[in-house]
């Protein structure tokens, strides 16, 4: 039994949920403190022409300009553009432009934009300025590719607009199909308008909010309900299913009872669940997942497992439920770009190939783009999934102030030695005499209790005085000198 819980009761963070038989499938959170970017469009203006990276910096209005690659410059926008010329000979700065965030500023990172937009419907999405018209590669049945192709067909679209058919419009008529394309149409006119009349940089429309997103991206008709527990998400949620869906409005409902709509479903435990970076499972054995600049990285162990007749045979259980465990942890956590999966080693081509495929299995109804590869003879397999938002471990905790996202932090015994060498080294420096040093408390307390004899040892070998004091401010490897002499 499947059901979509929409917990809104505090608005300044709303999160939804997608279950299954009681199990968390789909987690998405939306914080009224962090703007989402993503699918929004702005009339920009490059600030910047970076040949070497082959992109232009833009100018949409935010603090940290956004980066535009050339090859997503749709020519079409820009002035003077015509098929026998250069694109990146037109670019000048403060050229005016559309573009729309395709991935969210992340760090120092600011946001990545393009000029390829598109406009999600319900069914549909429009390709504004493209002659293209496709069916999601995730519809493989034959007969439906070949029916939905004729209703485009039919619909008579404009020559500059291009259309696809999402997974969700698979079995759904002419009619249906009409309606979403049509609206998406009037949308990009108004656009359009918004356009030419706003100032530069400025926001020309907005991705809809997380309710309106979650029912139109993810509400599918196997859902039995769609559980709201705020009045006012539920009244505007039913517009909307109203809108664009009236044969499914009934299944929105608003929750009353008094217990929490996440707690009667067993929800938080999972959801803690989703920020640890071990992940047990059932037979013992665990996966490690650990996220890092350039990929994420994702480790499988047996643990105890030794439930097998041998060795192979052990590994295959583990890889097999470590992967259907993997896809529903990638999709959970929204994780993207490379990632890396350490598999325990098998030497059965059979048992390497069921592992791929049940891994493609646990992906297959994930809306990211994915490429995967195959596992190699090191039992690493490699995958590309597209970033949809930002992951989220990213949109509800920060980094540590402590360890600055090291996970570690000195010892007490290492920063009192680490402070002894900056010591010394300064006064070889600055030939001081007189030095305050300031050091975290049980650091200052550590130098001056238990490694007093160095501090008297650079007293008599440089003729200087250290008066070491705690400055609580400092953390664990951080040491801040003053001089309180002339000659420093």
């Amino acid at each position: 039994m499947k059901k979509m819980l929409i917990n809104a009761i505090h608005p300044e963070e709303i999160r939804v949920a997608v279950v299954e038989n009681n199990i968390l499938k789909e987690l998405h959170i939306e914080s009224a403190l962090k703007e989402q970017l993503r699918g929004n469009i702005f009339k920009g203006r490059i600030s910047k022409i970076e040949k070497g990276l082959d992109a232009v910096f833009v100018d949409y209005g935010r603090e940290r300009h956004g980066l535009l690659p050339v090859g997503d410059i749709n020519p079409v926008f820009i002035p003077g553009a015509d098929p026998g010329r250069d694109v990146a000979s037109l670019l000048r700065t403060g050229l005016e432009i559309p573009v729309q965030v395709s991935r969210e500023e992340k760090a120092a990172k600011g946001a990545l934009l393009t000029m390829d937009i598109s406009i999600p419907g319900r069914y549909m999405v429009l390709i504004p300025k493209h002659e293209l018209a496709g069916i999601s590669r995730k519809i493989d049945d034959e007969v439906q590719r070949k029916r939905l192709k004729d209703i485009i067909q039919q619909l008579q679209l404009p020559a500059d607009m291009g259309l696809i058919v999402r997974t969700a419009g698979m079995d759904k008529t002419k009619a249906e199909l009409s309606k979403d394309s049509n609206y998406l149409l009037r949308l990009w006119k108004s656009i359009e308008q918004e356009y030419l009349k706003v100032p530069c940089p400025c926001l020309i429309y907005r991705e809809g909010d997380i309710i309106i997103r979650s029912i139109r991206d993810y509400f599918t008709t196997d859902m039995t309900e769609v559980l709201i527990d705020d009045e006012d998400t539920y009244k505007r949620a039913t517009i909307f299913m109203k809108s664009v869906m009236p044969r499914h409005r009934g299944r929105i409902k608003l929750y009353k009872q008094s217990k929490p709509l996440f707690t009667k479903y067993d929800l938080e435990q999972q959801i803690q669940g989703i920020y640890d970076k071990k992940v047990k499972l059932k037979s013992g054995g665990t996966i490690v997942i650990e996220s890092t600049e350039a990929m994420v990285v994702i480790d499988v162990n047996s643990g105890q497992f030794r439930n097998s007749k041998n060795i192979e045979d052990t590994a295959f259980s583990t890889n097999m439920e470590a992967a259907l465990e993997i896809a529903r942890q990638l999709v959970l956590r929204d994780l993207g770009g490379l990632v890396v999966i350490d598999f325990i080693d098998m030497r059965t081509k059979e048992h390497i190939r069921s592992v791929e495929k049940a891994l493609k299995e646990g992906l297959k109804d994930d809306r990211a783009h994915l490429v995967m590869g195959r596992i190699s003879k090191f039992g690493i397999l490699e995958l590309s999934r597209e970033k949809l938002s930002s992951t989220l471990l990213e949109k509800s905790y920060i980094q540590c102030p402590v360890c600055e996202g090291a996970g570690m932090v000195r010892s007490v015994e290492s920063s009192a030695f680490m402070a002894l060498r900056d010591i010394q080294l300064y006064i070889n420096r600055n030939k001081s005499r007189r030095l305050k040093v300031g050091l975290p408390g049980d650091v200052a307390l550590y130098l001056l209790n238990q490694q007093r004899k160095h501090l008297v040892r650079f007293e008599q070998e440089f003729s200087a005085e250290v008066q070491i004091y705690s400055l609580d401010t400092l953390k664990h490897g951080q040491i801040q000198i003053d001089p309180q002499d002339q000659n420093a």
